[in-house]
């Protein structure tokens, strides 16, 4: 991608200069890792191409130009584009630095008739009952605590980072629950390395209790260890979301499952209760999406066999 040239404007509004006061100001109010997350953008995606710019002279065609080199070679090591949702993501810090310009320094940018990317269509994959079968007999072969992290997964829709950022004390037997207070992941620190980051969850729906299936239930009451302790490792330390994302690859082969994310262990669960007719509020809250539309346009659809249903009642 070619870089622009620098910008001969006022160096106090240079974009990376007003980036730099946006970090700042932001900072104090978002998570650590989003944070790092936004200086990893900043740096490997928007400083090479709008870092040198005067940030009042960047116009809807700089940014519109920018989304077309990032959709078809945008990325680090390939020579091929970024995903939409990804491209988002970094167009939303960009309007965010300058919307803060412009709050600070009362200055009116033109960056305001760009035109906005129609979402992609998730990439959801999930589980057949068939495979579902296979790995469910695998799971209760042996309660160690990977099995138990995987079946939390896949009959409650809790993320990686969720289940292996849960301890005992998360775990209510005589209520049947278990609370998501914390998330767990690695990320870069912008500097060479990683840091492996314990937060509370993203967002206040994401921090929620989960009644259990009394099989899960009784499951995790065999194994039940001081309530300081994850569950996952047994100890006071986290399981690497990575450590268990192999073991599930493993787990699959083992299976003879073809592969798939771990993630889709959690589209497999809302997928199984939606067709279970789950009131939709309902099972949006036990997989912590910030709000019901979230869960209709990710897993409420019509498959082809109801609209074969249907439209077997057309009549001439």
């Amino acid at each position: 991608m070619k870089k622009k040239k620098k910008n001969n404007g006022n160096p106090r509004f240079k974009f990376s200069v007003i980036a730099c006061q946006w970090l700042e100001y932001t900072k104090p109010h978002i998570k650590r890792s989003t944070y790092e997350n936004y200086v990893y953008l900043l740096n490997k995606h928007i400083y090479p191409y709008f870092g040198e710019l005067d940030i009042r002279k960047i116009t809807c065609a700089a940014i519109n130009e920018f989304t077309v080199i990032k959709l078809t070679s945008g990325r680090l090591k390939r020579k091929c584009g970024i995903s939409r949702k990804y491209l988002q993501d970094i167009l939303s810090v960009v309007k965010s630095v300058i919307h803060f310009c412009e709050q600070e320094y009362g200055i009116h940018c033109r960056i305001h008739n760009t035109k906005r990317l129609k979402p992609e269509k998730p990439d959801l994959q999930a589980l057949d009952k068939t495979q579902q079968n296979k790995l469910s007999k695998e799971l209760a072969k042996n309660n160690n605590p990977y099995n138990i992290g995987i079946m939390l997964s896949l009959y409650t829709g809790m993320r990686i980072g969720e289940v292996c950022g849960l301890k005992w004390e998360d775990f209510n037997e005589r209520e049947s629950t278990i609370t998501i207070k914390r998330t767990i992941q690695r990320v870069g620190d912008n500097k060479g390395s990683t840091v492996l980051l314990v937060e509370k969850p993203k967002t206040q729906a994401s921090a929620r209790v989960i009644p259990l299936p009394k099989f899960l239930c009784d499951e995790l009451a065999k194994m039940r260890k001081s309530p300081d302790k994850t569950i996952l490792s047994g100890t006071d330390e986290y399981t690497e979301p990575s450590n268990l994302r192999k073991y599930f690859k493993k787990l699959l082969k083992k299976c003879h499952i073809s592969s798939i994310r771990y993630h889709d262990l959690r589209h497999t669960f809302a997928s199984n209760c939606v067709q279970l007719k789950f009131d939709i509020k309902t099972l949006s809250e036990i997989l912590g999406h910030s709000n019901v539309n979230m869960t209709l346009n990710r897993y409420v659809h019509s498959s082809l066999n109801i609209k074969r249903k249907y439209m077997e009642l057309v009549k001439p």
